[in-house]
């Protein structure tokens, strides 16, 4: 499978300049386990009052290469957990990671 119909169909990145362009943001960490990433943006890491208040958000990563690739996105709010739907934000989660990426 190509890299371009590999992106035509999951949410991926470039892993280096992803990950590189992750290290200019605040307020995430990274859990790495074999061939799975975890990346969580947690708000008890914000400075600010009433972090607690925010939701958080965890988004789970498969290596595949030299790319990664998003299978999960997940929004816990008030001790509830909410699956966001991958192919309903596509697009969205796909322009996210191209941001990240440059």
């Amino acid at each position: 499978m190509s890299d371009l119909e590999l992106a035509d169909e999951e949410i991926s990145g470039t892993a280096k300049t992803f990950l590189s362009g992750l290290g200019n943001t605040q307020g995430y960490s990274v859990h790495a386990d074999g061939d799975r990433m975890t990346i969580a943006f947690e708000p008890w890491s914000l400075e600010h009052e009433g972090a607690f208040a925010v939701p958080y958000l965890r988004l789970q990563f498969r290596w595949q290469g030299e790319r990664v690739v998003l299978e999960r996105f997940t929004i816990s709010d008030e001790g509830e957990e909410r699956v966001v739907e991958l192919d309903a934000a596509h697009d969205a989660l796909q322009a996210w990671m191209d941001y990240m990426a440059d």
